[in-house]
């Protein structure tokens, strides 16, 4: 028994700090200047109790959706209010204060997905470096991060994607370190993952190839001396096989510069696979190829399947399987790139373009030092650590640090296409400062660990409070959107827009 609550006591103090900041601050104010995809989420969420698909179908935020209208039955079921299904809310007397019900209620997924995401972090970090301390360390990092603590603070479809994403990469790194049949059913596991991410935020097909790219440093090297099996016809036709049928699938899945995408996407995970089995692994490549075609196939049948059926039948994977009809978002604002009123697309010059181009290039840059936050400590120690710990880093650590550096820029880059001020995709940039960071605190004596991690918290928390108000802003749910200025009335389609506009019109300091 005391063994079982030392082993709890780490999680139950996880839950109890994120717990406590949660109610401790700003958690039910300023809805309606904060309310564009809690509100959203929440308005499917009241679809999803109605019996009703949901209606949300952008990113598509299958999990955050059914979280949420979990959480509303389960306030229903508290007595915190009659309103869990959208016939409810409706009728509620007042749509303000219904609205507001919905909103706080979806915040409260942002509290369970932060205390999933920091429990994992810290599991893993304990796993790794055999110490609860250090583990604990770790995990209130990664909470402070400018990437992570945003998602305590605003319930959106990252942190759930991240969740399935993180265990993808984690179960793709362990088919590889088994020799046994379950190998396959780990890939089979490992794709689904990934299609689930995919299912909760879309742009992670866009972002996948950096992120396996990233698990293959942790791939152990086995038979460096073993010749390579015997590179059977059979076996080649097969992968090829797998290979026509795959690219045949997308075909009929996809058009135009989504179908090339997709052909893009195959072809990097074949030559990955390939190359893993040949320089790491040193296994037929043909028989890796064909058996991961299969799983992913596989993978996407069973999840759009599945989701498809719990959605009434109507497939929400249209940006899953044609990731190019996001391309739609990116012109949905003057400040983005692609819109035709931005600076870019309406320069008249050569000139003109080519400074705004090297503008929107430098944008990740000028994000990570021109303000101090996680992104720019994270860098600066790493920087610091190479050149102070040059002679003893391995040559294959340089090229991972070079590639965590790149991927960082490169993901941030991708992500600005959408909004060039984002602090809701920093999860995904960051991650690979992060990690890198950890390999290198790794290589420490146990008490510089624990003081380097300790300084990396002191100077996060330091530079987010001053001289930037980055938490506080976040905390206080501090927004500049009126609701009623949004355009989101119309949006919700089974919302009583007339009484909402009703109200709208009213004196009132939530508007």
């Amino acid at each position: 028994m005391k063994s079982l609550l030392k082993q709890c006591s780490p999680y139950f103090l996880i839950g109890l700090v994120l717990t406590v900041l949660f109610y401790g601050t700003g958690y039910n104010r300023n809805w309606s200047f904060w309310a564009d995809q809690e509100l959203t989420l929440g308005y499917n969420g009241l679809l999803i109790n109605s019996g009703l698909n949901q209606e949300y179908i952008d990113h598509p935020g299958f999990f955050s959706i059914h979280l949420i209208a979990l959480l509303l039955k389960v306030g229903s079921l508290l007595g915190l209010s009659d309103i869990n299904n959208i016939m409810q809310f409706n009728q509620a007397p007042s749509m303000f204060d219904a609205m507001r019900y919905l909103v706080i209620s979806a915040r409260h997924a942002a509290l369970l997905t932060t205390f999933a995401l920091i429990s994992g972090v810290y599991y893993v970090s304990k796993q790794i470096f055999k110490s609860a301390g250090i583990a604990l360390l770790v995990a209130f990092l990664a909470f402070v991060s400018n990437g992570v603590f945003y998602h305590f603070t605003a319930t959106r479809t990252e942190p759930i994607a991240f969740l399935f994403l993180m265990l993808a990469l984690y179960y793709f790194v362990a088919s590889y370190q088994n020799s046994s049949f379950k190998k396959y059913l780990v890939l089979q596991l490992c794709l689904i993952c990934f299609f689930c991410a995919a299912l909760n935020k879309a742009q992670i097909i866009v972002l996948a190839p950096f992120y396996f790219c990233w698990a293959t440093y942790f791939i152990p090297t086995t038979n460096l001396i073993a010749k390579e099996t015997s590179r059977n016809i059979t076996f080649a036709f097969l992968a090829a096989l797998s290979y026509a049928i795959l690219l045949y699938f997308y075909f009929i899945q996809s058009t135009g510069i989504g179908f090339l995408f997709n052909v893009a996407l195959v072809s990097f995970f074949n030559l990955l696979i390939a190359g893993i089995a040949l320089k790491i692994q040193r296994k037929n490549a043909f028989i890796a190829v064909a058996i991961f075609n299969a799983c992913y196939l596989l993978a996407f049948l069973v999840v759009e399947l599945i989701s498809t059926q719990i959605n009434l039948g109507i497939s929400i994977f249209g940006n899953i399987a044609d990731p190019m009809r996001m391309l739609g978002f990116l012109k949905a604002d003057p400040s983005q790139i692609m819109h035709p009123e931005n600076h870019f697309s309406a320069s008249a010059s050569i000139l003109e373009r080519v400074s705004s181009l090297l503008g929107f290039a430098a944008s990740p840059l000028i994000e990570t030092f021109g303000r101090i936050s996680s992104s720019t400590l994270l860098i600066t120690f790493i920087v610091m650590t190479l050149i102070y710990q040059c002679k003893s880093i391995a040559k294959k650590e340089w090229w991972f640090g070079c590639f965590s550096l790149a991927s960082f820029y490169i993901v941030s880059l991708v992500n600005k296409f959408r909004y060039l001020d984002a602090p809701q995709y920093r999860i995904f940039s960051e991650f690979f400062l992060f990690t890198f960071a950890l390999l290198l605190i790794y290589k420490m004596p146990q008490r510089l660990q624990k003081r380097t991690l300790g300084i990396l918290i002191f100077l996060t928390l330091l530079a987010n409070l001053v001289p930037y108000t980055h938490y506080y802003n976040w905390l206080i749910r501090k927004g500049s959107h009126p609701f009623c200025q949004s355009g989101l009335i119309p949006v919700h389609q089974r919302m009583d827009a007339k009484r909402i506009d009703l109200e709208c019109i009213q004196p009132s300091a939530e508007h």
